[in-house]
C-alpha cells in the first residue's frame, strides 16, 4: 500500500503530488493548502518514506506509475486527475501520460532529466551509486533510504530517460526549470516541451532544483494560475 496525505477538499478534483527521487512527500510540505477547492493527495512513491516494501520489494518507475495508477482509480474513478511532479518523479509522471492519458487533465513537470549522458550513466553503476550513497548518506538515513533504492533507482532511471508515448497525451502541461538547475536538465525542459503539443515553459528565477520548498512563492503562484485559469 501507499502512504499518503490528503488535504483540501475531498469531494473536489484530485490533484496528485509525485515527489522526486531519495526524498518523501514532505517535500511538497510548502504545497500542502495550495489548492484548498481541490482533493490534494501527497504520496510517498515506494520504498520512500512511510511506503515501505518487504526485503525483496525492487523499486521502478514503472512499478511506481502501476501502483498509482491504481491509486487514481480509486480515488477518482470517473473524474479527470492532475498531476504535479518534480525531478524524478516527472518520470513516473511521464509514465503516466502515456499509460491513462485520457485520465489526466493537466500536468506539472517540474526539473525532470531525460537525457542519456555517459556521466550518468556512471551513476548506474555500483561506484556511481556508492559516490552518491557517501555524499548524501546524513539525508538518506533520515529518509530511510536504503542502497538498493539507490541502485534500483538509477537504473530504472536511465532506463526512462526519453519521451517515448507523449505523443498520447493532449493534455495541458506546466514546464518548470530552475535558473541554476544543471544544463542537462535545462535541454531536457526544452525537449519536453517539444514533445507536448499544449504545454508552456516558466524559469524559475534566481533559485536552484530545489524550489518547490526553497521558493513557495514563485511556484505556488505558477501552478495555482496555470490550475485555476480554464483558457490556459
Amino acid at each position: 500500500m501507499l502512504y499518503y496525505q490528503s488535504y483540501g477538499n475531498p469531494q473536489g478534483q484530485l490533484a496528485l503530488f509525485i515527489h522526486g527521487g531519495f526524498t518523501t512527500s514532505e517535500s511538497f510540505q510548502k504545497q500542502y493548502e495550495l489548492l484548498k477547492d481541490y482533493h490534494c493527495v501527497f504520496v510517498d512513491l515506494p520504498m520512500h518514506g512511510k511506503s515501505r516494501r518487504d526485503k525483496n520489494y525492487h523499486f521502478s518507475f514503472e512499478n511506481a506509475a502501476d501502483e498509482l495508477t491504481a491509486l487514481i482509480n480509486k480515488l477518482s474513478p470517473q473524474e479527470k486527475v492532475i498531476i504535479i511532479s518534480h525531478s524524478y518523479g516527472g518520470l513516473t509522471a511521464k509514465i503516466l501520460l502515456a499509460k491513462i492519458p485520457d485520465r489526466i487533465e493537466k500536468a506539472v513537470i517540474g526539473s525532470t532529466n531525460i537525457y542519456k549522458t555517459a556521466f550518468f550513466w556512471l551513476y548506474t553503476r555500483k561506484a556511481g551509486c556508492l559516490v552518491l550513497w557517501i555524499l548524501n548518506r546524513k539525508r538518506y538515513k533520515k529518509d530511510h533510504i536504503s542502497w538498493r533504492l539507490v541502485c534500483d533507482t538509477q537504473k530504472s532511471a536511465w532506463k526512462n530517460f526519453s519521451l517515448d508515448g507523449m505523443e498520447y497525451f493532449k493534455g495541458k502541461c506546466l514546464l518548470l526549470y530552475a535558473q541554476y538547475d544543471s544544463r542537462i536538465i535545462r535541454r531536457s525542459m526544452y525537449l519536453w516541451r517539444k514533445c507536448l503539443p499544449d504545454c508552456r515553459l516558466y524559469k524559475m528565477k534566481k533559485v536552484g532544483h530545489n524550489y518547490f520548498y526553497d521558493a513557495p512563492e514563485q511556484v505556488n503562484l505558477l501552478i495555482k494560475f496555470f490550475i485555476l485559469c480554464k483558457s490556459h
